[in-house]
């Protein structure tokens, strides 16, 4: 499925909670398949963003000319660039940003998983997390989160950096899930099983070949089960 469609696919997610309330009372499964935003309870609004950033994955619109239509919404619904607040403020410009790209790399994320049949994983068993974007502020804790993340999963289909000096596991590995999950105690994570794994991130998956991972020392199996998340919120019966 192209991630232009499961973007569109989201269900919104409207709310008044702060970004920690959210974390602390919305259950991830359903935050991975629903658009929202930090103490933004505007459905239209919402509905909106979900089509900029639409067309932002299938390559219609730039991050730029995303964040303006969205601007123009919220100037509309009496907010700027100007409120104080940082991040807090719907408007500011940065924040802006970080969603329109957020949720586009998540809806690249999982059309990538959606397309792993079993051919692509006998071929490609691994992932490595490498940095694809630069960053003016990278994060330099990523061998911390990956050994806390590992650790916490005793390290089943995975790597630890100490033995490579890479981040390579299994694409069934339950590493990405705790990774995303912020094993460790990392709170900036976006409790997702796939990349971004944490707000703002620049480090993404990377295919590793079967012969690769066993030469790193993987225990390649003959097949795996990765995980896909739902795209909607299930019908009732």
């Amino acid at each position: 499925m192209p991630p232009e469609n499961v973007q569109r696919l989201k269900a919104l997610l409207p709310t008044t909670l702060g970004s920690e309330d959210i974390r602390s009372q919305v259950a991830a499964d359903i935050l991975r398949r629903s658009v929202f935003s930090a103490r933004m309870a505007s459905e239209p609004y919402l509905a909106q963003v979900r089509d900029v950033c639409a067309e932002v994955v299938a390559g219609r619109l730039s991050t730029a000319q995303a964040r303006e239509r969205l601007l123009r919404t919220l100037e509309a619904m009496g907010h700027s660039p100007s409120d104080p607040g940082g991040l807090e403020n719907p408007a500011s410009l940065r924040r802006l940003d970080l969603i329109v790209n957020t949720q586009a790399d998540m809806a690249a994320s999982v059309a990538r998983l959606m397309s792993q049949d079993q051919g692509v994983l006998a071929d490609f068993p691994a992932w490595e997390l490498m940095r694809f974007e630069d960053r003016d502020k990278k994060r330099k804790d990523w061998p911390a989160r990956w050994s806390a993340a590992g650790q916490s999963v005793g390290w089943q289909g995975a790597l630890p950096t100490t033995a490579t000096g890479r981040m390579v596991a299994l694409k069934s590995s339950p590493i990405w899930r705790a990774l995303g999950d912020g094993a460790g105690g990392f709170r900036d994570t976006l409790l997702n099983p796939y990349p971004p794994f944490a707000y703002s991130s620049g480090m993404d998956w990377m295919d590793v070949s079967r012969d690769e991972a066993e030469a790193l020392g993987l225990a390649v199996p003959q097949s795996q089960k990765i995980e896909v998340p739902r795209l909607a919120p299930k019908e009732e019966p």
